[in-house]
């Protein structure tokens, strides 16, 4: 199947690729992914001594005893969040343009020159908004939010599944603690970075990208990117226009 191009004419307008098919795939298995273990996450977190504090949702799911909940939400926890949101990031990682894609994460002088740009126009500092690239300053760093909170996630989580699930007693006691804190640490970093990310894809300003990811479309249209992301959307537009 052929890659999707980035730049098109539709209805007399022009539009520039924000998704491909398969980015859309990751999105979808990221947010189902880490929503599950969001909401499996805190009835584990918060107990008050032996009781869970949602111990009541086996009866209502019409589960036979309560302990089936706890159950439930540990298999739901340990296993099916982790494995959908770890399919979205080999998705992610197996179709990131080289160019454009997760390499430009790692331009980290360029980030922040962009960022102290775009704080001078916000402070009337400058008169025109920035060109900016594929990924806004601001994106950039949640991305990198991101990473860090998946990655403490996933080492510390392997390590507590392998005692919890197979009673595996690789590294001292006193270690299961350590990777708990890990743990705690990873998912209030990820889980600050998730809401951030929703309240940027719902600002008016951004809800063209938002119905693209929605609806499956992939592009925008080509205004939205030159006030938004102008340095890409040249160099795309300089390359795809016939």
């Amino acid at each position: 199947m052929p890659a999707p191009p980035l730049y098109k004419t539709e209805g007399g307008k022009e539009y520039i690729l924000r998704f491909k098919p398969a980015t859309q795939l990751a999105h979808w298995f990221l947010l189902v992914g880490m929503t599950i273990s969001f909401l499996t996450g805190l009835p584990m977190f918060f107990k008050f001594g032996e009781k869970n504090i949602f111990d009541g949702l086996g009866l209502a799911l019409g589960l036979a005893t309560n302990p089936s909940t706890g159950q439930l939400i540990s298999i739901l926890h340990d296993w099916v969040g982790p494995v959908l949101m770890l399919i979205g990031v080999l998705i992610a990682l197996a179709v990131s343009d080289k160019k454009f894609g997760l390499r430009e994460i790692s331009k980290i002088g360029e980030t922040v020159k962009v960022l102290t740009e775009v704080a001078r126009y916000r402070f009337g500092a400058r008169k025109d908004y920035p060109p900016t690239p594929f990924y806004h300053p601001l994106q950039v760093l949640w991305v990198w939010g991101v990473i860090i909170g998946l990655l403490l996630l996933g080492i510390s989580g392997l390590f507590l599944v392998l005692e919890k699930w197979f009673y595996m007693q690789i590294l001292p006691p006193w270690w299961r603690g350590f990777m708990s804190i890990l743990h705690m640490t990873g998912a209030f970093i990820f889980f600050v970075a998730l809401p951030m990310h929703f309240l940027m894809s719902i600002f008016p300003t951004n809800w063209p990208m938002l119905k693209s990811q929605l609806l499956l479309k992939g592009y925008v249209e080509k205004e939205w990117w030159m006030a938004h992301h102008k340095a890409y959307a040249e160099e795309v537009l300089k390359r795809g226009r016939p």
